[in-house]
Formats: C-alpha cells, sequence, structure tokens
C-alpha cells in the first residue's frame, strides 16, 4: 500500500516520525483552553488552535504535534467547565514538550497559540528556553492578526462588538463545529466595572486617564461570561476568517522556515 504523507504526529508511527524528522521540518504545537466562551458556545476552545496548526501544517510540509488543551486560565476559574494550569505548570508543560523535539535536532519550533491568557507566560518560556538551550521558538497567535480594517470587512460594519464570551469565537466554531453552537442559550452582555474602575482586561484598570495595573476573576466582571455580542456572530464570517487565518498563518511560517534560530547558550 503507497503510504500518503502525514502532517499530524498522532497519526504517525515512530519510524514515520522518524523519516519526517530528517527533514527537519517545522514543528507546529497548537495550545488552547478549556474554558466558558459564553452561555452558547462550547468551552473547548482549543480545538480551533488544533485545526489551524493541521491546516497550515498540511500547507507548509510541517509536523502539527498534539494540542495543549489548557491554559492559564484563572481568570475564567469560577465558570463551570474550566480546566486551567497553573503558570510554572503551563511553563514546564510547554518546556517539555519543545525539549521533546529539539533533542533530536528539531530547531524550527512554533507555538500556535489560540488563547491570550497563556501569552506571557509562553514568551518568559520561550526567551527562557533559547538562553537555556539555545534554540529560538516562535509563536502566533491568531487573534492578534485582526486589524481595525479586516474586523470592518468580515462584519460589514465599522468597531464591531467583539470580545470574549461572544464572537469571533462563536462565527468560527459555527464554521468548524457547528453541531456544538447553542444558539438557544445566547445572553446579552452584562457589562460590569470594579468598584468604580473601567476594566480592559483582567488585571488592567481605566479611570479618569489613568491606567494601573489590577487583577480581577472575569466573574467579577461579566457573570453570564458575555463580553462581547454573540448575535453578530455567523457562520459565512466563520469561514472568511478561518480562510483569513490559514492564509497569515501559511505566510508566517514559510517565513519562518528562513530564520536561523540557533543562537548562543546565555545560562544563568
Amino acid at each position: 500500500m503507497e503510504n500518503k504523507q502525514k502532517f499530524e504526529l498522532a497519526r504517525m508511527t515512530f519510524r514515520e516520525a522518524e523519516a519526517a524528522f530528517k527533514k527537519n521540518p517545522v514543528i507546529l504545537i497548537p495550545l488552547g483552553s478549556t474554558e466558558q466562551h459564553g452561555p452558547q458556545t462550547p468551552t473547548g476552545d482549543y480545538r480551533l488552535a488544533n485545526a489551524l496548526s493541521l491546516d497550515i501544517a498540511k500547507r507548509t510540509g510541517s509536523v502539527s504535534a498534539p494540542v495543549i488543551p489548557f491554559s492559564e486560565g484563572a481568570a475564567a476559574r469560577d465558570f463551570p467547565g474550566n480546566v486551567s494550569l497553573r503558570r510554572e505548570t503551563l511553563y514546564n508543560l510547554a518546556w517539555d514538550v519543545c525539549r521533546s523535539f529539539t533533542r533530536f535536532g528539531l530547531d524550527h519550533i512554533m507555538l500556535v497559540c489560540g488563547d491570550h491568557g497563556n501569552i506571557p507566560v509562553l514568551e518568559g518560556m520561550i526567551r527562557d528556553f533559547k538562553d537555556a538551550e539555545g534554540v529560538r521558538i516562535g509563536m502566533v497567535e491568531q487573534y492578534r492578526w485582526f486589524t481595525p480594517e479586516w474586523l470592518a470587512e468580515l462584519y460589514k460594519r465599522p468597531l464591531p462588538p467583539i470580545g470574549h464570551g461572544g464572537d469571533p469565537i462563536m462565527s468560527l466554531n459555527l464554521h468548524l463545529f457547528p453541531e456544538d453552537v447553542r444558539h438557544d442559550l445566547i445572553d446579552t452582555e452584562i457589562k460590569k466595572d470594579f468598584q468604580g474602575l473601567k476594566p480592559t482586561g483582567f488585571t488592567q484598570m481605566n479611570f479618569d486617564s489613568h491606567m494601573f495595573y489590577l487583577p480581577v476573576d472575569y466573574s467579577e466582571l461579566s457573570p453570564n461570561g458575555v463580553r462581547g455580542d454573540a448575535t453578530i456572530a455567523s457562520r459565512e464570517v466563520g469561514a472568511e476568517m478561518w480562510s483569513g487565518f490559514v492564509k497569515k498563518g501559511v505566510e508566517i511560517v514559510e517565513r519562518f522556515k528562513q530564520v536561523d534560530t540557533i543562537c548562543e547558550r546565555k545560562p544563568w
């Protein structure tokens, strides 16, 4: 039987992995979360990161590693279905996964991070990894690829009311996992200030023209988990958005292939 090229590590035999590794491919490591995304959208947004990693791998000849489905999701821990890791656990887990590839001489590794809450931990990890192991690891976060212009094009309106618990996650799920979306559970946004302060996230507070850092939990800002408008979601928006994500991801990985990732070790 003719062997068909595989891009998903979990489907390879170790002999197939051995052959693939000889080409020193880009290794994509998807990460996401298992946490609330509003009453209507499934908790497993890691599936989006995994699907994106696989689509990019197929188009670039890369290898997509098994997804890490949990995040540093402490801000959402009060909602049923949330599974979060301690920061040091996420750091060590990501490090060990990356080290499992560099020990075979693979030096082009890219994290496909689908949860913004993971970014601070992972930024620290990839910098420390560079110093300790002498390999620069790349990382992408697809939701940072949005621009005001692209959002206006996608939603046919300027400044669409997107946000956690609404869109774009619902539109992406309507495109990829429509059977898991519950239109009947869509709820309106319940915005709460925090003691008269205007939160811009889970660690930043504004008042007048001032900003300072103060940690809060998601439940303190939105008891139903909604910080955006889910009624703007559609399968059509999700499909167009996904096409844009894959295109941008492929372009980034192709450019990443040209980067010399080997560097001097600088241990403390």
